[in-house]
């Protein structure tokens, strides 16, 4: 009984010893009170302001609320909402205190919210490619004049066939931003940041709402009177009041000018360049079939990245046969070289090319690992793609830690190019491995050439708003399925034949 009594004494003394404060905290752990503010990020100099502290967690009894605005060292509230209306322009720091009492013990835990306050608001969409030195300095601009220009840009590079994916999430996460704007500025290659723009409303109504009636602005380098020919579609299902179509010096214009009216004015003073679109624009010709396919296209979620892959793929044959058949460049068909460059165009060429790279490397070593088994011609191959595929699997992992990630799209794009391994293997097997080396080097650098013309970013534009260029690609390839002359490559290698011919 002693003994028992020995041990039970120390126990009870220790249960009876109270918990200290930093005790509680740390037995309450991810339940200890933690203060929120919900409420709007921004708000129009003179309209009311309503923050709420109702979310916040972990809140047990005898609940006590105090809000400070910053500069007023009394509390303007003690509820659990805050109403207070700005009287000026400016940054507002608005901080809540909670007072709680959780089994007997009083804690306090408070939260701070920044709130913009503004008279004019422009928003700024603008994909990767823009350089966030210039977004700042506009942004700098506009803040000594008072307005509020909200930037939204990806926090990381995308790739060209990722830019419309990314930027309409953007836009759907943030759409609160869009009420109350003057004008919404798309800075974006052509059409990237109004197709964003239609993807992103497709899927949210509210956001459409606040599109519709809106001012849309297109900051451009390529021809207005082309990338106008491909806004009407999109116009049409977003029903803007007016798309502007301009030049990226008309952005300061912009921000210094009263209303949209005195904007239009001084550009147009300054001669700088721009097109409005409105309702009596909309005006699509029916016998233009192509046009209006790719603009119904446009206008029904399909990426207008596709559509331009879509429509390059002929210019990139035609350059191919002309490659082929005039200068004499030896590729593996023209089914790989355009493969390629299609990859190029819609992971750019340094990713395009290390990928690329690495199905060949991994093709050829898994090969030469193969070739002591004595393995059919066909399992062969089957086991080859298998490790290609693993190969870019582990690709794709290694891209996602540097923050580079693929959509559905270019995930089809590496798939194809992983059979391109076949090709050279097959290549390599008939001719050796110098000649098979050879072509490969020339069926890239053919699909760089293609890529380098392709990709100049006036053809793309060009490209959406007369399709029907590319019906004159079948002329061109019919014309040099009647050249019978000799190749460029065949001057130089028989010139000696040729010098002789000519001395008898």
């Amino acid at each position: 009984m002693k003994r028992f009594l020995s041990i039970l004494f120390p126990l009870l003394l220790c249960c009876s010893i109270p918990f200290t404060d930093v005790d509680a905290q740390e037995t309450l752990g991810e339940y200890a009170p933690t203060a929120i503010i919900t409420g709007p990020d921004e708000i129009v100099v003179g309209r009311t302001l309503v923050l709420d502290a109702s979310s916040s967690r972990g809140l047990g009894e005898n609940t006590k609320y105090r809000w400070y605005v910053e500069g007023i060292p009394q509390p303007i509230s003690r509820t659990v909402e805050v109403v207070y209306t700005p009287e000026r322009i400016d940054t507002l720091a608005i901080r809540v205190v909670i007072n709680t009492t959780i089994n007997g013990e009083e804690f306090e835990t408070e939260a701070e919210k920044i709130i913009v306050v503004y008279a004019r608001k422009i928003v700024l969409v603008a994909d990767s490619t823009v350089p966030r030195e210039k977004l700042e300095l506009h942004q700098a601009t506009a803040q000594a004049q008072g307005v509020y220009l909200r930037i939204m840009q990806p926090a990381e590079p995308t790739l060209p066939v990722n830019t419309e994916e990314v930027l309409s999430k953007l836009l759907s996460e943030q759409r609160s931003v869009i009420p109350g704007a003057e004008a919404v500025v798309l800075w974006t290659d052509g059409i990237t940041g109004l197709q964003s723009l239609l993807r992103a409303t497709d899927k949210d109504d509210l956001l459409k709402q606040h599109i519709e009636g809106q001012t849309l602005m297109l900051i451009t380098d390529r021809s207005l009177k082309t990338l106008a020919r491909t806004v009407r579609g999109p116009f049409s299902v977003l029903n803007p009041a007016r798309i502007l179509i301009t030049r990226k010096e008309a952005i300061n214009p912009l921000i210094a000018a009263e209303n949209l009216s005195d904007f239009l004015q001084e550009i147009e003073q300054r001669d700088i360049d721009f097109i409005a679109m409105d309702e009596s624009s909309l005006v699509i010709r029916p016998w233009n079939l192509l046009a209006s396919l790719v603009n119904y296209m446009l206008t029904h979620g399909v990426s207008s990245q596709v559509i331009v892959l879509l429509l390059t793929l002929p210019i990139i044959a035609m350059l191919l046969a002309f490659f082929k058949q005039i200068i004499g460049i030896t590729t593996f068909g023209l089914y790989t070289p355009s493969v390629i460059a299609l990859s190029f165009l819609a992971l750019g060429w340094q990713i395009g090319m290390a990928f690329l790279l690495f199905i060949l490397i991994t093709g050829y070593l898994t090969r030469a690992v193969l070739k002591r088994w004595r393995l059919l011609y066909i399992p062969k191959v089957a086991i080859i793609l298998t490790v290609v595929s693993i190969t870019l699997l582990l690709l794709l992992g290694l891209a996602a830690a540097f923050s580079i990630t693929f959509n559905q799209d270019t995930i089809f794009v590496l798939l194809i190019m992983s059979t391109l391994a076949e090709s050279f293997l097959t290549a390599k097997t008939e001719e050796g491995l110098i000649s098979a080396t050879i072509g490969i080097g020339e069926t890239i650098g053919a699909a760089w050439l293609c890529f380098f013309i392709v990709s100049w970013p006036a053809l793309k534009s060009f490209l959406l708003a007369y399709p029907e260029i590319i019906l004159l690609t079948i002329f061109v390839d019919i014309a040099l399925g009647r050249w019978t002359g000799l190749r460029v490559v065949e001057y130089f290698r028989f010139r000696e034949v040729f010098s002789h011919l000519q001395e008898e």
